[in-house]
């Protein structure tokens, strides 16, 4: 069959930039995988949120008591909170209350997934037996398997907006912090879940 001169090296030069456009597409999609990847496997993160970093200068740090069962199969690891004094809240907020004496936030909690099954919710609970008050926290849409870590800022307890730490709902009055203490339920993929003995 006859072909115009210069036909194959036309011919040519199309398909070898076909090749090379589909190298590329091959790459991108290995890139855009290796980016949605958590940097270490044994930490999970959360779903695409946005928050803002709390802004403020914290007197010391406070581990709180972790309320769990020793079945627990969502271990907590860690609960810190900052602590300031009554004047850093009342001026960071600009609350009209009695200045307390000083002023928690809210925890940030390093949780463990030592169970056999998949976490897909966490349900934090505060507990302060000075004040008999009570918070609670829902996670949603996670999904931390055995043997991963899980972190829960502090800022994760305040909607989006301005510095969490000019929101009231970022403290806790803290007339005795030794008595405040953090549990947590969990979730499983399976449709289960999990609380401590106290609370069936």
């Amino acid at each position: 069959m006859w072909q115009p001169q210069g036909m194959p090296q036309l011919l040519g030069f199309l398909s070898g930039l076909f090749v090379a456009l589909v190298a590329l597409t091959m790459v991108g999609v290995v890139v855009a995988r290796s980016m949605r990847r958590p940097s270490n496997p044994r930490e999970s993160t959360y779903i695409s949120q946005d928050i803002s970093e709390a802004d403020f200068i914290h007197q010391q740090s406070f581990l709180l008591q972790a309320a769990q069962d020793e079945d627990a199969p969502l271990k907590i690891l860690e609960a810190t909170v900052s602590v300031i004094s009554g004047e850093q809240y009342q001026a960071l907020t600009s609350s009209k209350q009695a200045a307390v004496h000083e002023a928690i936030s809210v925890p940030r909690v390093v949780l463990q997934n030592v169970s056999d099954k998949t976490v897909v919710g966490i349900t934090l609970i505060i507990s302060d037996k000075a004040a008999k008050t009570k918070r609670g926290f829902y996670i949603k849409e996670q999904s931390i398997k055995p043997g991963q870590r899980f972190t829960i800022l502090p800022e994760n307890f305040i909607r989006v907006g301005g510095n969490p730490a000019r929101n009231p709902k970022f403290w806790l009055d803290a007339a005795d912090k030794s008595q405040v203490s953090v549990r947590v339920v969990a979730f499983f993929e399976d449709g289960s879940l999990w609380v401590n003995k106290d609370q069936r």
